[in-house]
């Protein structure tokens, strides 16, 4: 009786949980990360609106399996990459081969979700904290797009021969199954791992990419991205536009942000803050220490 009482209290929690991530939370989350992909990697206006939608459908699925992924049970974090595959493999039909190589060396967005402590974070926030500033207008499809291309529909892929004329990358950007998937696995969300009739608890590893930000203190924006003005030029559906915020946080720095040049993946030091020419500051938290 005991225990089935404690399982249907768990499940309430784990209900009231997910039930935070609305999808106007998941359009603004897709959104950010959407922005620096395409300022890092100079997407076209169909890549920057295409790549939207597959972060909002890798971001819509894995919301309601984060909590248990936090306790560390096998299932979730299994169902985790099997979302990111088809995350990742979707991004990989929208860009060219050397779009795609820069892609999978940023962990920030190749696998942009990590766990410490009790909770789950995007890592693209530490490295760019300043969740109001946006390099680009919202995607055309913004506020409208609900998830019509997602794999639900698409067994095989909607993006899948979408882009004829591009050098695609050969190889494969799957994680599940590859040579590095436990060491992924391990950076992303820890060792602490159980089966579902173990007692939950949540995975306090000490995270050694928490803290996985730049290094370098030359924070000015020297991309000289040629399609930025082919994204920013466009009308939207959304009416905003660069620089302003999705929320109602008032907006307090309108200067923009550098692409990172490196990330520091010591797991014992404490980054020193440095302000950018910018606004922008960096580097000002401490880094967990590795267990």
């Amino acid at each position: 009786m005991k225990k089935t009482l404690f399982l249907t209290m768990l499940l309430a929690l784990v209900s009231l949980s997910t039930m935070a991530m609305s999808r106007s939370k998941v359009r603004n989350h897709a959104r950010y990360l959407t922005d620096r992909m395409a300022y890092e990697l100079d997407f076209t206006p169909m890549q920057y609106d295409d790549c939207y939608e597959i972060n909002y459908d890798f971001i819509y699925s894995v919301r309601n399996i984060m909590d248990d992924v936090v306790y560390g049970y096998y299932d979730a974090i299994n169902l985790y990459y099997r979302y990111l595959d088809y995350r990742n493999e979707d991004l990989r039909y929208i860009m060219t081969a050397s779009q795609y190589i820069r892609f999978m060396t940023k962990d920030y967005f190749y696998r942009p979700i990590y766990t410490s402590g009790s909770s789950w974070n995007f890592r693209i926030y530490t490295i760019y904290s300043n969740r109001s500033f946006f390099y680009y207008d919202a995607p055309s499809i913004f506020k409208s797009y609900r998830g019509g291309h997602s794999r639900s529909y698409f067994s095989t892929g909607f993006y899948n021969n979408r882009y004829v004329g591009h050098d695609h990358y050969k190889g494969s950007g799957v994680i599940v199954g590859s040579r590095d998937f436990n060491n992924h696995r391990r950076s992303d969300f820890g060792t602490n791992l159980r089966e579902r009739n173990q007692k939950p608890d949540y995975n306090n590893y000490g995270n050694r990419n928490s803290s996985n930000r730049t290094a370098d203190p030359r924070y000015r924006d020297n991309s000289g991205n040629r399609n930025a003005p082919l994204i920013n030029n466009r009308t939207t559906s959304s009416g905003e536009h660069r620089g302003q915020a999705t929320t109602s946080r008032t907006q307090t720095n309108t200067s923009s942000q550098a692409r990172p040049q490196a990330s520091t993946r010591t797991g014992n030091t404490t980054a020193t803050p440095t302000t950018s020419t910018r606004g922008e500051t960096r580097g000002n938290r401490t880094n967990t220490t590795r267990r």
